[in-house]
């Protein structure tokens, strides 16, 4: 096979994926600096994150330690949130995004924005329609215990409570890969014409 038939071939497979396209290779090279400091990023967070949940999974019989770690897997969890929106947002915004957005307006308008550019549409509707309250309640808790006004914000955690933040985890953790999984960049004058 000839190298222009390659070419063809390989933009073919490109656009046939859900890509966003760059007009030029300055504007491709900062997205693909920005993807990979989201990818890295992200995973270092999520390899923390899983480490602190069998951690604390392994303190459930001492009361004081599992409410410090639970209250720490809470705060973690947003983290790895807030930084994939950043990261995502760098790489394809929403309109008018502002990083001091409320939580919630970026979470979702970022999660739109992107869906649209990936085509990710199914699979991000299928998420909100049956996993985001989940992660809003999570994040209310997270709220209360990251600014206590009373003691009750700070009340002993029970097994079932972890179990239910794992469960939000791991589906914001497949929501998010699926997200990713066909995430392509590229080029619109790709392959460049030779002389």
């Amino acid at each position: 096979m000839s190298a222009s038939k390659n070419h063809t071939n390989a933009r073919q497979l490109t656009m046939e994926r859900a890509t966003k396209f760059y007009d030029n290779i300055e504007d491709f090279r900062k997205a693909q600096i920005i993807l990979y400091n989201y990818q890295t990023t992200h995973n270092i967070i999520r390899n923390d994150y899983l480490e602190l949940l069998r951690l604390t999974e392994s303190l459930t019989e001492n009361q004081n330690q599992f409410n410090s770690l639970y209250r720490a897997c809470l705060r973690e969890l947003f983290s790895l949130i807030e930084s994939d929106l950043y990261g995502l947002n760098q790489l394809d915004s929403y309109s008018n995004y502002r990083d001091q957005d409320k939580f919630l307006q970026k979470f979702k308008k970022t999660f739109e924005r992107i869906s649209q550019t990936w085509n990710k549409g199914e699979l991000q509707q299928s998420y909100f329609n049956s996993k985001f309250d989940n992660l809003v309640r999570i994040k209310k808790e997270r709220d209360s215990a990251t600014h206590p006004k009373k003691p009750e914000d700070l009340k002993p955690v029970t097994k079932n409570e972890f179990d239910v933040l794992k469960g939000v985890f791991k589906d914001y953790d497949e929501f998010i890969n699926g997200m990713m999984n066909g995430f392509f960049i590229g080029m619109k004058n790709y392959p460049l014409s030779q002389s």
